[in-house]
């Protein structure tokens, strides 16, 4: 991310080229060859052609032009990982604009110097270069530049592990990029914060630690969108590979939708290595092979993965730089080894990571001794300037203020000399008074704290029990449900979104497979967290039995006479008296049964309708208004729908916990069923796997605060099945 992108294509700078060799020795010439070494992506032409711009201002007496060379020569060096030389070129050029007295080149000269510090990992300069630059540009209104720079100190402040200063400059780049419209500034702010929370998640990985993940999952996707709009593809890169890497943590933490998840891992990791090869960009291949990696280990293709790092070892060290590249590749090789069992080379990798460490701090150690002499000699220049306008600032400013501080320090005095007396008097007075008393209420507090940290050690052990007991039952309700093999061997491709509000659920989804016969059911089950969950488990072993005990291929069996039976049943488990509604217990529920050899689909639903997308259009097929469980029509059958299946029909299955989400604004709006609607029109046409994608990124966005940030407790269990036929 230290590298300026480059926003033209290569063949604008071969123009510039042949325009070069044909122009005469003059000031066009030198310009031209200046725009030419801001565009071009090959760094050896780049460093050939500065040094003919060099002798060329040289020759004609440009002193501008010779800064600006070395401005060219410095990128060209840190390209080829030659800092020492980066920094001599730049801090020459700094020099020059300081003495033309050219602010605007002068602050970004410094901005560039502090980037090299920065990679040596020379915090404290780089800071006080990136804030010289960004007091000059400051003064001279540059807003664009401004935010440029925070963005920088955001990126040290990452380095440095100090996060919350990288929030603030990200946000104030933010600010700066939104009020001028810069919408690709605006996609590296959100990067940078989405970089920002991604590391805290990495030094503080635990269960509990999801939000800072999910949360910068957002800020990347946000990212990400915004440069894909403006088709900034050196900003898309930015964040492709590390939402890759997110989807992957996610899905260890994750683990019902551990397969979507890793599915949207593999989708952005092909997505930017088709980028990376379409126009030959290769800063983000570390990174993205780092992802793949972590992908292929964490799906257990250990074969794979070690083919890949093998290809990936080889191309890195074949780039330029590619001995220091390898470092970043080190705590991925040794996380690989340690799952496949391979400890020996684990522990090589950390010794080799560990010696790499030492050997890039010692390397760092010399190039800021290099530069010692030349920020001692122009530090001294800038320090003498200050000092001389402070002093006469200061002599002005004695004059004036010594004949002030003597009439006012004598009533200040005597002022103070009076009330110090009383107040003496009535403190001891005081004072003698609260010792007593402070006494017997710190032996009051002493006994209270040592009861309440009684107390909260039982309340935490408590908790404790009650919360392994939760996630046990998390496991069975797991299980009772078919996972995702099951459904796509039941229906092929399919989608589900389940996302319980605590960690058991009381909505649930079922299906089955009985001879030509498929049966899937989507339910909403009064309440949620534990009681939900109970009902849930019912709910499935209820299903199970009429099922089991049905004959599927009997003309009188659908969905309707099944939900008639399962209410029966539920009424009877819970004790519920055809005259009382006090017990309201029960579950909302769509049913479908779809025969495969008649390409018919059978649907009967209790408060939860059926979507049907067909052809562009959608369908909404509509439930009995009645659930499973006690009700004033309990004696009144369910309506059984009859659908004749086309090719390429989608059928959606949701409960309400989606649309019955309040968002983060004060009016407290619900999600509804039309923006619903809307959200699966707009998405209907993409793989099951991006319209995942859409539609939680969308929920997410509900509940997010746009002032704040900040993301609102989810309402409901929350679930969405979308099947396609054909």
């Amino acid at each position: 991310m230290l590298i300026l992108p480059i926003n033209l294509f290569a063949q604008d700078a071969d123009s510039l080229l042949l325009v070069v060799r044909i122009l005469p020795d003059g000031v066009e010439k030198v310009k031209t060859i200046d725009n030419m070494c801001h565009i071009h992506p090959n760094i050896d032409t780049v460093s050939k052609y500065a040094q003919i711009e060099f002798d060329l201002a040289q020759k004609l007496g440009l002193y501008d032009y010779k800064a600006a060379a070395h401005d060219n020569q410095s990128w060209a060096c840190h390209g080829k990982r030659d800092y020492v030389g980066a920094m001599n070129h730049r801090m020459t050029a700094i020099q020059i604009w300081d003495s033309l007295g050219r602010e605007s080149d002068l602050a970004f000269s410094c901005m560039n110097y502090a980037t090299t510090l920065m990679s040596i990992k020379s915090y404290i300069l780089a800071d006080e270069y990136y804030q010289k630059s960004f007091e000059i540009y400051s003064r001279i209104g540059d807003s664009a530049r401004m935010g440029q720079v925070c963005q920088y100190l955001g990126i040290l402040n990452i380095g440095n592990k100090a996060y919350d200063n990288a929030d603030d400059f990200y946000q104030r780049a933010l600010d700066i990029d939104l009020k001028i419209n810069n919408k690709r500034g605006v996609a590296y702010d959100y990067s940078g914060l989405g970089q920002s929370s991604l590391e805290r998640f990495y030094n503080h990985y635990n269960d509990t630690n999801i939000n800072i993940l999910h949360k910068s999952k957002r800020l990347m996707l946000k990212s990400f969108h915004i440069a894909d709009s403006i088709s900034d593809i050196s900003g898309q890169l930015y964040s492709i590979p590390k939402l890759s890497e997110i989807y992957i943590y996610e899905s260890k933490l994750d683990v019902s939708r551990s397969r979507q998840l890793l599915d949207s891992s593999l989708y952005f990791y092909k997505l930017g290595t088709k980028i990376s090869n379409d126009y030959g960009y290769d800063f983000a291949y570390v990174d993205l092979q780092n992802a793949y990696i972590k992908y292929l280990t964490q799906k257990k293709l250990y074969g794979k993965a070690q083919d890949v790092i093998d290809q990936t070892i080889k191309t890195i060290l074949s780039l330029p730089g590619g001995e220091d590249r390898m470092t970043s590749l080190y705590r991925t090789l040794i996380d690989y080894n340690l799952a496949v069992g391979n400890y020996y080379e684990a522990f090589r990798y950390s010794n080799l990571q560990y010696s790499d460490l030492l050997a890039e701090n010692s390397k760092n150690n010399q190039y800021k001794l290099t530069q010692t002499k030349f920020v001692t000699e122009y530090s001294a220049k800038i320090r003498e300037r200050m000092i001389e306008e402070r002093e006469r600032e200061l002599t002005h400013k004695i004059k004036e203020q010594n004949q002030r501080r003597i009439i006012v320090g004598a009533w200040i005095a005597l002022v103070l000399v009076s009330v110090l007396a009383v107040m003496f008097f009535v403190s001891t007075t005081k004072r003698k008074r609260m010792n007593v008393m402070l006494d017997a209420k710190n032996q009051q507090l002493a006994s209270a704290q040592q009861n309440l940290l009684q107390q909260n050690k039982l309340i935490n052990e408590a908790n404790r029990k009650i919360i392994s007991g939760i996630r046990y039952a998390r496991h069975i309700q797991d299980v009772a449900m078919p996972n995702s093999g099951l459904m796509n061997d039941i229906f092929g491709e399919c989608l589900v979104i389940f996302r319980p509000r605590d960690i058991v659920s009381g909505d649930f989804y079922w299906a089955t497979q009985i001879g030509r016969y498929k049966a899937l059911a989507v339910a909403d089950c009064t309440g949620h967290g534990v009681p939900g969950a109970l009902l849930s488990i019912l709910g499935i072993s209820m299903l199970n039995d009429l099922v089991a005990s049905s004959n599927m291929h009997a003309p009188e069996v659908s969905p309707a006479r099944l939900l008639n039976s399962l209410r029966t049943k539920m009424r009877e488990s819970l004790r519920q008296n055809a005259d009382d509604y006090t017990n309201q217990d029960g579950m909302d529920i769509a049913l479908c049964i779809y025969d495969t050899q008649a390409q018919c689909l059978q649907y009967a639903g209790a408060f939860r309708p059926l979507l049907l997308v067909r052809r562009g259009e959608l369908i909404q097929y509509e439930a009995d208004r009645m659930p499973i469980g006690a009700h004033m029509n309990v004696d009144k059958p369910f309506t059984n729908n009859i659908i004749d299946i086309e090719d390429n029909d989608i059928v959606y299955l949701y409960t309400d916990g989606i649309t019955d989400q309040f968002n983060a604004d004060e009016d407290a709006l619900k999600f509804t069923a039309p923006r619903l609607r809307e959200l699966i029109m707009a998405n209907h046409h993409l793989p099951f796997t991006q319209q995942g994608i859409a539609i939680e990124t969308a929920i997410d966005e509900w509940r997010t605060s746009p002032q704040t940030g900040t993301m609102i407790h989810q309402t409901d269990d929350m679930l969405l099945v979308g099947v396609k036929f054909g």
